[in-house]
């Protein structure tokens, strides 16, 4: 958790830095941005869609047309609900997901003065709970609880330059060790960059 704290602090400081000046070239520097658009898991037992929103912070730099830098972002999700006959009839399983936690790098190409390409890919974490209920037994719930899950995330997206503002749009796929089913997310994102 530190070091995905220091990761979201060190643009800041980069940017405040004297020896970091900003940039005549687009797409370059420090930028904050909000993120909002469907969640989608599915999986045989829970396909399930919700409403994705949170934030991301970005560095990038340049090299000719190409654009590199590290992002990492928080987000959370309205995604929750609940499957009977899970494991047994008349059973029944239900989730609710939490946050949200990816860092990782971006590597994009800038097609316009206005338009940049780009990929990502990185480490997420992600919080999920639940609780189970056997009609065998009398304890309600049979279990509760949440975790957190690590994996990866791969992306790709649009980020469209309006002077300082920004706006993109990503789509992203995420696979949590220990839970089965990829995350799927389609995004927009509106931000600053300064």
């Amino acid at each position: 958790m530190r070091i995905f704290a220091k990761a979201l602090i060190l643009p800041a400081v980069l940017a405040a830095a004297p020896a970091v000046a900003q940039e005549a070239e687009p797409f370059t520097g420090p930028s904050v941005v909000a993120v909002a658009g469907i969640d989608h898991v599915g999986s045989e037992d829970f396909n399930d869609n919700g409403l994705l929103y949170g934030g991301a912070v970005t560095y990038d730099l340049a090299a000719g047309k190409l654009r590199y830098g590290v992002e990492g972002e928080v987000t959370g999700s309205t995604r929750k609900g609940c499957a009977s006959n899970v494991a047994v009839t008349g059973d029944r399983a239900c989730f609710h997901t939490g946050r949200d936690l990816y860092i990782g790098g971006r590597l994009g190409a800038v097609v316009s003065d206005n338009v940049m390409l780009y990929g990502k890919a990185g480490y997420t974490n992600l919080r999920s709970g639940g609780s189970y209920n056997d009609p065998a037994t009398t304890a309600s719930p049979d279990f509760e609880g949440s975790d957190n899950y690590g994996g990866y995330r791969l992306g790709a997206g649009a980020e469209f330059n309006a002077g300082n503002f920004l706006i993109r749009t990503e789509y992203r796929y995420s696979d949590y060790d220990g839970l089965a089913g990829g995350r799927h997310q389609g995004t927009v994102g509106l931000g600053f960059r300064f």
